[in-house]
């Protein structure tokens, strides 16, 4: 990877960082049931009971990865779908109190996958008016998926530490008296804010793993941005992440997986 001449100096450390991830662009072609995609109709086995709140109101269908159609990552499943449902509320389900509560979205993964409609639910339950959602209304996109490599995001909890040896990126001076802000910008030219598995988040705000240590090491599990070109939008112009313990993704332990969404 290319490096600005101003970070010549940190090279190595961001090297350090590089790991595996896959990107996904969106289509407009209509998807089939058991398909990855972002929006349309999940995969419901018949016996399914379909994701709602505690108080009963269903959730919204966000997307769905069938991992046999993605590029593999370390510790990913190779074969399921794993799917991510919202409340559909002005928060998008996002609970500021408890990340990790289940109650206001839903990650579920199907190991199995049928592929025989018969055998699955051909019909989503009635969302409350107004349906609030990032996704517009009769989205139905399906993914198109690129394996690369990525370093570490300045958006990173980690990043000053790791690669500038200071607490926080206010703290850090540059050398050559470059502005700060025109500094990072420089390096985040090289960052993609794009859809993601894996990889290294970006926020419009702050990491949720800088001021919550229980989500330390904690990493990123699929990320939707805001997308113009499908009309999807956070908020303004925000980004949608979903996180995840290493050993907990080992183990296809979906359930204490964290949920952040910010925007500008």
């Amino acid at each position: 990877m290319a490096l600005p001449n101003s970070w010549n100096a940190y090279k190595d450390k961001v090297i350090a960082t590089i790991q595996p991830t896959v990107e996904f662009s969106l289509t407009d072609t209509p998807t089939i049931t058991w398909q990855s995609k972002v929006g349309g109709l999940p995969y419901l086995p018949q016996d399914f009971d379909y994701p709602t709140t505690s108080d009963g109101e269903p959730l919204a269908f966000l997307a769905q990865i069938n991992f046999a159609d993605m590029p593999s990552l370390p510790d990913f499943p190779t074969q399921g779908i794993l799917q991510f449902f919202i409340a559909n509320d002005d928060l998008y389900g996002l609970n500021f109190v408890d990340m990790t509560d289940q109650s206001t979205f839903r990650v579920v993964y199907h190991a199995d996958v049928v592929q025989d409609m018969e055998q699955l639910q051909s019909d989503l339950p009635t969302l409350v008016e107004p349906v609030l959602s990032p996704l517009p209304e009769g989205a139905d996109f399906g993914m198109v998926f690129h394996k690369t490599v990525q370093a570490i995001t300045t958006d990173s909890a980690v990043f000053a530490p790791k690669i500038l040896d200071t607490a926080s990126l206010y703290e850090f001076k540059p050398a050559d008296g470059q502005e700060l802000g025109e500094f990072f910008k420089s390096y985040d030219s090289i960052d993609q804010e794009q859809h993601r598995i894996g990889g290294y988040a970006f926020f419009t705000q702050t990491d949720p793993r800088e001021y919550n240590t229980t989500f330390s090491d904690y990493i990123l599990l699929f990320q939707l941005d805001s997308d113009h070109k499908h009309d999807i939008l956070w908020g303004d112009v925000g980004v949608g992440g979903f996180f995840i313990h290493p050993n907990d993704l080992k183990a296809l332990d979906f359930s204490k997986v964290f949920y952040n969404w910010d925007c500008s």
